[in-house]
């Protein structure tokens, strides 16, 4: 198969990966998010922000690291260098995964989150505008997901090795289970 028929194969399935995940996290988070009292829908709200930005470090350190420090692993024959050599040959994949399909369900997800408990709070109080308490949300998920993804690509660059040993740690559990390395 030639490497453009990789990647667009590549495309098509993480496109229907993210619509499934995307609708899976949507429903589960409204169905939750709508029993909650308000206080828990904002630790959820908080949750899925803070998923959002982890993914997005795993994400970017896969993009940064350097792997000659696996490849020495490896020479040693020390396990977890396999694993880690797998995300990092696979970068621009494993890297898409974390960061746009996880990173960016999350920030669609916690936008609706977002939306539920303004709807929550207008029905509690009586409200007749929520126009404000709107925006209010809105921004306040914008600031924690920009600020925490900021902030993230700054550990993700400066850690990145320890981020891909431990990331590689969790693809070993997978594939321990699946068998794809």
């Amino acid at each position: 198969m030639s490497k453009n028929k990789l990647v667009n194969s590549w495309i098509i399935i993480i496109t229907i990966i993210t619509v499934i995940l995307a609708a899976g996290f949507s429903i589960i988070s409204e169905l939750a998010l709508s029993k909650l009292n308000i206080f828990f829908a904002f630790i959820t709200l908080i949750t899925i922000i803070f998923v959002g930005v982890f993914f997005d470090i795993i994400g970017v350190a896969s993009a940064v690291v350097d792997d000659k420090f696996f490849h020495a692993m490896a020479s040693k024959k020390i396990e977890i260098a396999k694993y880690s050599l797998f995300i990092t040959r696979n970068a621009p994949k494993f890297s898409s995964f974390c960061s746009d399909v996880i990173g960016d369900i999350a920030g669609i997800v916690s936008g609706a989150a977002g939306t539920v408990i303004v709807l929550n709070l207008i029905a509690m109080y009586g409200l007749r505008n929520g126009a404000l308490l709107t925006v209010l949300m809105s921004s306040t998920i914008a600031g924690l997901t920009v600020g925490g993804k900021a902030l993230g690509k700054e550990i993700a660059i400066n850690k990145s090795k320890e981020i891909i040993l431990i990331s590689a740690k969790v693809v070993r559990f997978f594939d321990k289970i699946f068998k794809f390395v």
